[in-house]
């Protein structure tokens, strides 16, 4: 019923689009929409138009791009509170939207705002040449919902606001390529009184969406994927404490590991895996608190993507939407995480690290059925910096 009536609402707004191609559309004095001439001719905007939601350039009568005028669009009450009503009109049960040019530049009203590929609907609003607000259709949401329908692009839902040009609420997009897997990006990054409150991404491959959301806090951090498990990290004073939920939050698994400075090596119990990682460009040890079960371990319902971005995650350190890009587009997979190591059948597998010849210096083998394999990259006393590079020939 929400979808009829969405697409009802718009009928008189398409019409005036179909009514253009045959007669034209014009603005009047009152930024009245009508198909008889008048003050300003309104010319489609092919590179700013999208399915429906149409753009136009309005010209003056010395054929100058003075106006920009968008339409079709449903939006509630909520979002329209405190804006001019010059530039937001409501004709037979339609809204659309007017934007005023100075000098070439936005300054009052609405236009569009552009984000090659994505399927945002976004409008700047603009007073006396300043940004202060963006309205938009909350796409994440709309995917979801797993509502699938071309009248909810143009249901401005949502809004940012902003003071002296930077973001105070709201969200802001940033696209990415991601080259290795094929698809695009969008991080979304949360704001709430001009601070980071949270991470969204999407992830469109040719025949998958996913959705992530990272929530950083004082203590850790919540790392979750649509339909999948979700991953609770909780930083201690031994170590850090990371929770396997469920999908359905009806159960999870705890498990707690303590970090060992390298030089500590001794007190870690070679009979049971452990990994490395790097703080403060320091190499540490993280294992379990307790031995391990196979139940006690990341399962096929937890998202493999967010075990990668939990092992790079050993402290509260400040996330930002640069750290989310490096790590979707391959440059920085595991973070800090720099090898681990564990017996099987008998025998060591993974990574061991030895004291280099300079303080600062580290000796990097790999064993398999445990014997030290040929090195892809000579990896003797080399910085932490350098190892990781190396790392990147391994994984």
């Amino acid at each position: 019923m929400y979808k009829l009536t969405l697409l009802f609402l718009m009928t008189p707004l398409l019409t005036f689009a179909q009514s253009e191609k045959k007669e034209g559309l014009y603005l009047d004095s009152k930024n009245e929409i009508t198909t008889t001439k008048s003050e300003f001719k309104c010319v489609k905007n092919e590179e700013l138009s999208r399915e429906f939601l149409w753009s136009y350039d309005c010209l003056d009568s010395l054929n100058q791009v003075v106006k920009q005028l968008n339409i079709n669009f449903h939006i509630p009450d909520a979002i329209k509170r405190g804006i001019n009503p010059v530039y937001l009109r409501h004709t037979n049960q339609g809204d659309y939207l007017i934007g005023d040019f100075k000098d070439g530049r936005p300054y009052n009203g609405f236009f569009r705002y552009k984000i090659y590929g994505s399927e945002w609907s976004i409008y700047d609003y603009y007073q006396e040449g300043s940004l202060t607000q963006q309205w938009y259709n909350d796409f994440y949401n709309m995917i979801l919902s797993e509502q699938d329908n071309n009248a909810l692009y143009g249901t401005l839902d949502a809004k940012n606001t902003f003071i002296d040009g930077a973001l105070e609420n709201g969200i802001e997009i940033t696209p990415a390529y991601l080259q290795q897997k094929h698809a695009m990006a969008e991080v979304i990054r949360t704001v709430r009184a001009a601070k980071t409150e949270l991470f969204r991404v999407i992830i469109m491959a040719e025949n998958a969406v996913v959705l992530l959301k990272v929530t950083p806090s004082v203590q850790g951090y919540l790392l979750e994927e649509v339909g999948k498990s979700s991953i609770r990290i909780t930083f201690t004073p031994e170590g850090r404490k990371i929770e396997t939920i469920t999908p359905d939050k009806k159960s999870k698994k705890v498990t707690e590991y303590v970090y060992y400075a390298f030089s500590a090596q001794d007190q870690v119990d070679k009979n049971r895996p452990y990994s490395y990682f790097q703080k403060n460009n320091k190499l540490y040890i993280e294992q379990a608190k307790h031995a391990l079960t196979e139940t006690n371990r990341y399962t096929q319902e937890s998202s493999r993507m967010m075990e990668m971005l939990s092992l790079g995650l050993y402290e509260t350190t400040p996330f930002e939407t640069s750290s989310m890009l490096d790590f979707l587009q391959g440059q920085n997979e595991t973070g800090g995480y720099m090898g681990s190591s564990e017996l099987y059948e008998g025998k060591l597998e993974g990574f061991v690290y030895k004291p280099g010849d300079t303080e600062t210096t580290y000796t990097m083998d790999y064993y398999s059925r445990g014997k030290i394999q040929p090195a892809k990259v000579l990896a003797k006393n080399k910085t932490l910096k350098e190892l990781t590079e190396i790392l990147k020939s391994y994984y």
